[in-house]
Order: structure tokens, then C-alpha cells, then sequence
């Protein structure tokens, strides 16, 4: 997605949208370090010149800050809630998803609402990451807690969302350039016809995303 952008059905409902304009994986689900047996995967700024330190994330749909912990352990992480049912390659439904590496996330109220196409994060290196990235994840159904919303995977104990979703099964790419899908099935939304607005926005990268959507290479 590009910044500020929606995206809303003919029934009123949002549909979620990838939460950044290119789509780069550096590492997938079940991968190496912190990913064996979890859902998690990791993405980069990229752009038509190449790589973006610190790149904008988007909400990918209108959604509410529900958990943080700023610990360097943690990495910052942010977990948001859709504030209402979206639609989904799943199905329309509630999704919560965290973030985590940004070392000054903009979104820091427990509550805070972001519409949908507002930066809420931004790609980092502050905890234990190897390069700037984020290490991502999105989930179905509604926030409750902590203990409830986050459960460890065997086989080495790593951290997940109880109620997990592939990041792919989550949200649509419509104005993402697909650079490094890993072969999953990523897909834009297409029924009925869309209705796209955008805001303003200072990147220039994201100009160069507008210009490509039709052109993406879905590898």
C-alpha cells in the first residue's frame, strides 16, 4: 500500500492491505533465529533505488494500539487491533499484528486509533536484529491479552500469535510491488471495484510504487 491510502468495499467494510509499498521478505516463516516453528517474517524498506533504512509502515487498515513493551529485549514491539472486521484472502474478520525493531515507534498510547494508510511503525535495528528490518506478524479475531494472544512454538520455545495468520492469508497487495514474496500467494483485491484514495505524501518511493502496481513481479 502507499501512504495514506484506503481501500473499502462496496459493504462498507475495509480491506486490509499490505503495510508498505514494496513488499521485500529477507526471511520466512519457520526460518532461521527467531522464526522455527512460528509464523513470523521479517521485511525491508526497498524502493526503485534500492534499499530504505527506517521505512514507513502503514496501517493496514484503521486500527488501535492494544500492547507495546519498549524493552530493547522486545524490540519495541507494537501489537494493533482493526477496529472493526476487514476483509481478508481469509474471510472478513477481526486481525490484530505486531511490529517490532522500530527504535522511535510514532504510536505509543495504549488506544490510540491510526486510519487506516497512517504511519504507525517504521523498519530499525534497536534489539536484537541484524540489520534494519521488522520482524512482523498478523493474526486473526480480537485482542484480549497477552497471555491469551501470545504463545510459544516448539521446537525452540520462540514467540508467535496464538491465533495465527500467514501474512499472505491477512492482507491484499493492491500498490505494493511484490520484489521478494518467497513463492507465496499474494494477492489484490478485485471484487467488487475498488474505490482507492491517497493523501499527500513526502516519499518519493512511493510514487515509483503507484507507477508499478500494474507491472509487479510476483516472485
Amino acid at each position: 500500500m502507499l501512504a495514506g491510502q484506503t481501500l473499502r468495499a462496496a459493504d462498507g467494510y475495509e480491506v486490509a492491505l499490505f503495510p508498505m509499498p514494496y513488499l521485500y521478505m529477507t526471511q520466512d516463516e519457520g526460518g532461521d533465529t527467531s522464526h522455527q516453528g512460528t509464523y513470523n517474517i521479517d521485511l525491508i524498506g526497498w524502493s526503485l533505488g534500492g534499499r530504505v533504512y527506517q521505512a514507513p509502515i502503514y496501517a493496514p487498515c484503521t486500527c488501535k494500539l492494544v500492547y507495546k513493551e519498549d524493552t530493547e529485549a522486545a524490540g519495541n514491539i507494537r501489537i494493533f487491533q482493526s477496529v472493526d472486521k476487514v476483509h481478508t484472502p481469509s474471510g472478513l474478520q477481526y486481525i490484530h499484528f505486531y511490529f517490532g525493531h522500530d527504535s522511535s515507534p510514532p504510536i505509543n498510547t495504549i488506544g490510540a486509533v491510526a486510519n487506516q494508510g497512517d504511519l504507525i511503525y517504521k523498519t530499525g535495528t534497536y534489539g536484537q536484529a541484524y540489520g534494519d528490518h521488522t520482524h512482523t506478524c498478523m493474526g486473526y479475531g480480537v485482542w484480549v491479552s497477552h497471555s491469551h494472544n501470545i504463545t510459544r512454538r516448539p521446537p525452540y520455545n520462540r514467540q508467535d500469535l496464538t491465533y495465527r495468520l500467514h501474512y499472505w492469508d491477512a492482507v491484499y497487495v493492491n500498490d505494493t510491488v511484490v520484489y521478494r514474496g518467497f513463492n507465496h500467494d499474494w494477492r489484490t483485491w478485485d471484487e467488487p471495484t475498488p474505490v482507492i484514495n491517497y493523501k499527500p505524501t513526502h516519499f518519493p518511493w512511493v510514487l515509483y510504487a503507484n507507477k508499478l502496481r500494474n507491472k509487479r513481479s510476483l516472485n
